[in-house]
């Protein structure tokens, strides 16, 4: 039973050293997994690449994201507009039928002598028939883009002033911070020199006083015609029948709305509305 009894003891204590040496091999490898840590060098060979790929992609992703901004807002503005219009001319009857419409058609001689004329009567047209409609919005009579708070002029897609900070005109600023510059739209001159009143126009800063104030970019083109089928429209190509009076788009190509873009700003979100919606890859202004 004694002899028994040792082997007994003798394989509890090989038991224990088994168990010992299980335990401690379990340590050895768990100290080896720590042991195969990354060196600083492969830290920073990790982080250089993940740099040059945040490099690569976050350009692509803010453009992105200012493109939608961007369209964005201008389909709202666009819808506010429209809107207004359409309200407008439901409790008013159709523009060319509204007394300061009248007004500047009965001025015959209509040059670019007599603009600041027109331009007042653009003005008072928003006051009376439009404001009623916006709501929220601030129309600031004769005040320039400076006394407004703006730092820089509005410019042209190719980089020239359209709107210098001095210029004076008839502004709407809407609820949403969007500022509206009010002008006429006129025909171009014939050989005679002379012009004809189609409308008013509106350029429309979609993020007001701040930069960059450019055509295309944050600072898009629209008119009203002065025409019995009119329409708020986003600045392309169209012409007024005298007869009739009647609207008469002239079926302007993507190709003309993308180059009118590139050269001037005009066009450019008759070309995103075209496009629907979007501002695609070969957007001239992105």
């Amino acid at each position: 039973m004694k002899h028994n009894g040792n082997k007994i003891l003798d394989s509890l204590v090989l038991c224990e050293h088994s168990q010992q040496d299980i335990y401690i091999s379990e340590t050895h490898h768990a100290g080896g997994h720590f042991s195969h840590a990354f060196t600083l060098a492969e830290v920073l060979i990790t982080l250089g690449v993940i740099g040059v790929v945040a490099a690569l992609t976050l350009p692509a992703l803010i453009q992105n994201y200012q493109k939608h901004v961007t369209v964005n807002r201008l389909k709202v503005n666009f819808n506010i507009l429209s809107n207004a219009v359409r309200l407008a001319e439901a409790n008013f009857g159709e523009i060319t039928t509204w007394d300061e419409v009248i007004n500047s058609y009965n001025n015959k001689d209509y040059t670019s002598d007599n603009k600041a004329e027109a331009k007042t009567q653009a003005g008072a047209i928003v006051k009376k028939y439009l404001m009623p409609y916006l709501s929220g919005a601030q129309l600031t009579e004769t005040k320039s883009l400076a006394e407004l708070g703006y730092k820089s002029p509005i410019l042209h897609s190719h980089g020239g002033i359209y709107a210098p900070l001095n210029a004076v005109a008839t502004f709407i600023t809407l609820k949403n911070g969007t500022v509206i510059l009010i002008g006429v739209d006129d025909s171009d001159p014939d050989a005679e020199g002379k012009e004809v009143l189609l409308g008013m126009n509106f350029t429309i800063d979609i993020d007001g006083p701040n930069g960059p104030n450019t055509k295309g970019k944050d600072v898009f083109f629209a008119a009203l015609p002065y025409a019995k089928n009119t329409r708020f429209m986003l600045m392309q190509g169209y012409g007024i029948y005298p007869g009739s009076q009647r609207l008469d788009i002239t079926g302007i190509t993507r190709e003309e709305l993308k180059r009118v873009c590139k050269e001037y700003g005009d066009y450019c979100g008759a070309l995103i509305q075209m496009d629907g919606w979007q501002i695609k890859d070969d957007y001239p202004m992105f």
